[in-house]
C-alpha cells in the first residue's frame, strides 16, 4: 500500500511539472525538461509556518525604490497554542532605510511579547570605504525596553568600526 502511494505522489508531482514541448524539423516531439531554475527576487513575500509550540505568519517586501532610496519593510506575529484568546502573543516589525550613493542606512524596528514588553531599536551604519575587494564602515544604534515585569531598562547605545576583505 505504501509503494502505491509514493508511485502516484511521485506521478501526481511528474505530472504538474510544466514540460515546453519541442519539434524538430522531421516532425519528432520532444519534451524539454529544465535542468534548473533561477528564482527572482520577489517584491513582497508572505509566509506562514507552523510548529510545535504555536503557528506564526511574517510578511516583508520593498515599500520605495526611488532614485538611491530604497525603504524595505518587514513584520510578523506569532500566536502560540496554549494561550486564551485570539490575540498573537508576540508581534514586531522593522523598517530598513538604504541609500545608494551615500553608502548609508539606517533601521527602526520593534518587537511585543504579550505580558513581557516592547523592545525598540534603532540604529545608522556608513560605508566609508568600500571597493570590490575591501569594505570599511562605522555605525551606531540603540535599543530600550519598555514594560513588562521589570519595567523598563535603560537605554543601551555603542558604536562600531566595521571592515572586511577578501583576499
Amino acid at each position: 500500500m505504501k509503494s502505491i502511494m509514493i508511485f502516484g505522489l511521485c506521478l501526481v508531482v511528474v505530472s504538474g511539472m510544466p514540460y515546453e514541448v519541442a519539434e524538430d524539423q522531421e516532425g519528432q516531439q520532444y519534451y524539454m525538461v529544465p535542468l534548473s531554475r533561477a528564482r527572482r527576487s520577489p517584491q513582497s513575500q508572505t509566509s506562514v509556518g507552523a510548529n510545535e509550540r504555536g503557528i506564526g505568519l511574517s510578511h516583508s517586501g520593498n515599500i520605495l525604490n526611488n532614485n538611491g532610496h530604497r525603504l524595505d519593510g518587514s513584520a510578523y506575529a506569532n500566536k502560540n497554542y496554549h494561550s486564551p484568546g485570539i490575540k498573537p502573543d508576540q508581534f514586531g516589525g522593522q523598517l530598513n532605510y538604504n541609500h545608494d550613493p551615500s553608502r548609508t542606512s539606517a533601521y527602526l524596528g520593534a518587537d511585543h511579547a504579550r505580558g513581557y514588553g516592547t523592545d525598540v531599536r534603532a540604529g545608522v551604519q556608513h560605508d566609508i570605504y568600500r571597493t570590490k575587494n575591501f569594505n570599511l564602515g562605522v555605525g551606531a544604534g540603540g535599543q530600550q525596553h519598555y514594560g513588562g515585569p521589570f519595567g523598563n531598562s535603560r537605554p543601551q547605545f555603542g558604536g562600531f568600526i566595521r571592515g572586511s576583505g577578501s583576499f
